[in-house]
């Protein structure tokens, strides 16, 4: 996951969406904990699990204006994070991929064939 992460900050769209996805749940977190009287921790968990679709329920606005803004915010943030997602997972395939392209090596730098082993053939 820290792999696809640091590749996802090499590509600059990468950067684009994670400046985003923080702002989006940023927004939400502030928001929510003015107009609802929450704490930063309950409004930022309230944000990530409406914006992941979640919704267990335990939290919920309240107010005609928190709920109004819940609309909007769902409306835009789902595909914020959802394409910050989609990223995270495509990087984290890529890096999966790089990683089993890699074959081991010996001590002395040659590819090891995966059919031999360096202590002498299997029985």
């Amino acid at each position: 996951m820290f792999r696809a992460m640091r590749a996802m900050m090499a590509d600059p769209s990468g950067k684009v969406l994670l400046g985003a996805a923080i702002a989006t749940v940023s927004v939400g977190t502030i928001v929510y904990s003015l107009l609802e009287g929450w704490s930063l921790v309950d409004a930022l968990y309230f944000s990530v699990v409406t914006l992941t679709t979640i919704g267990y329920g335990d939290l919920y606005p309240t107010t005609d204006v928190s709920k109004l803004f819940t609309v909007l915010y769902i409306l835009s943030g789902l595909g914020i994070v959802t394409l910050f997602v989609t990223e995270l997972v495509g990087h984290s395939a890529m890096a999966q991929r790089a990683g089993f392209m890699q074959r081991p090596r010996l001590k002395g730098g040659e590819a090891m064939d995966p059919d031999r082993h360096p202590e002498g053939p299997a029985d």
